[in-house]
């Protein structure tokens, strides 16, 4: 039995002196506690799996703003400049419309009869916008060749959805919708050239927008528009309250909630100023 068991110790002595071989275990598939509970959705690189597209297209940041919140006529407002600067995600051309609120206008047409002049004809337009200005980052008629389309309109492109009262021929309504634009240009309210936007490191924009001390009352509308290759590819629309503050709004809401009171106080006050200045003429 001792050569039996010399043998067998020599043999556990040869096993232990191996060293142990490495073995990596592999984790099963979806953690170490087993697949995720739950549907298993496609996964790319799986056959038939399209490469991660975006299902939809991101619109291009447009941030504007204005220097101030709204426009306050004063007795002493003699028009006033606000700034609208901004930044957009480029590349692209920036385009400005100021729009005033629609309102209905009549036209009036003079003629010299035997020396005086006679109001002979009148005609009245629907949804004309009390004021409209265009400022551009470059020529106006450049970006609208480009096919800029629809939303952008220049001022006759605007005019041309001017709704007219009663019936009157063609020829007789353009010259009344071309004295219309006489009389608004002649108030600054509707302005002839295209403001300038002034772009900085492709990125930020500016543009003083004026307004004239003429300006009528109501919420305007400022629209930003950002253009790509003649195309639209992102908007940013800015009311801007227009309305008159202090004494004047006073004596303005004083005429429209007592109108007959207010009148009596006008002749009282020209009838006392009259007096004033008759006394203080006498004196001297």
């Amino acid at each position: 039995m001792r050569p039996w068991g010399a043998i067998a110790s020599l043999l556990v002595g040869v096993l232990l002196a191996q060293p142990l071989a490495a073995q990596r275990i592999e984790p099963p598939a979806g953690g170490i506690f087993g697949p995720l509970p739950g549907p298993r959705g496609p996964q790319p690189g799986e056959p038939g799996v399209p490469p991660s597209v975006p299902n939809q297209f991101e619109t291009p940041e447009l941030i504007v703003d204005l220097s101030r919140p709204r426009v306050s006529i004063t007795s002493a407002f003699q028009g006033e400049s606000i700034l609208l600067f901004g930044m957009f995600d480029p590349p692209g051309e920036i385009v400005v419309v100021v729009v005033g609120p629609p309102a209905r206008e009549t036209v009036l047409r003079k003629q010299r009869v035997l020396g005086l002049w006679l109001n002979t004809g009148r005609q009245a337009f629907d949804d004309v916008p009390a004021y409209y200005s265009i400022a551009a980052s470059q020529p106006l008629q450049r970006l609208l060749a480009r096919s800029a389309g629809g939303e952008i309109l220049s001022l006759e492109d605007r005019l041309q959805s001017v709704r007219s009262v009663g019936q009157r021929e063609h020829e007789d309504l353009i010259r009344f919708r071309l004295g219309l634009v006489e009389v608004k240009r002649r108030e600054g309210l509707y302005p002839a050239a295209i403001g300038q936007v002034t772009i900085q490191a492709n990125r930020l924009f500016r543009v003083e927008l004026p307004f004239p001390s003429r300006l009528p009352e109501g919420t305007y509308e400022v629209r930003t528009y950002l253009l790509r290759e003649g195309n639209i590819v992102a908007a940013v629309s800015r009311p801007l309250p227009v309305g008159k503050v202090g004494f004047s709004a006073q004596l303005a809401g004083w005429a429209d909630t007592d109108g007959p009171l207010y009148g009596l106080g006008a002749i009282i006050m020209a009838l006392l100023v009259g007096w004033i200045g008759g006394a203080v003429m006498r004196r001297i």
